[in-house]
């Protein structure tokens, strides 16, 4: 997640999807009710202590990416079908 977050600033992209096995980050983990819908670059400090396990490198990854210059990050849900389409069109956690 890290070096996608670094490939993506480096190519200059506008948005970096970030699959995952849940819908997105968890307010209270394994609660998918929970889901946090957006998250803005002010509150990426209290994102990052709400995350858990392999989550704690998405959330850091999307703060990378945002420094970098990526204009939004989404974590979305690997598990559905049209993952991808579903995580560009802003399904899971939004960052910017």
């Amino acid at each position: 997640d890290r070096a996608a977050a670094m490939t993506a600033a480096a190519l200059g992209a506008k948005q970096l999807l970030l699959l995952s096995n849940v819908k997105g980050l968890l307010r209270a983990y394994p609660d998918e009710s929970s889901l946090i819908r957006t998250v803005k670059r002010a509150e990426l400090g209290a994102a990052a202590e709400v995350a858990q396990g392999r989550m704690k490198k998405k959330v850091m990854g999307a703060a990378e990416a945002l420094e970098g210059g990526v204009l939004q990050v989404v974590i979305g849900d690997a598990r559905v079908g049209r993952s991808i389409s579903l995580a560009m069109a802003g399904e899971g956690t939004v960052f910017q």
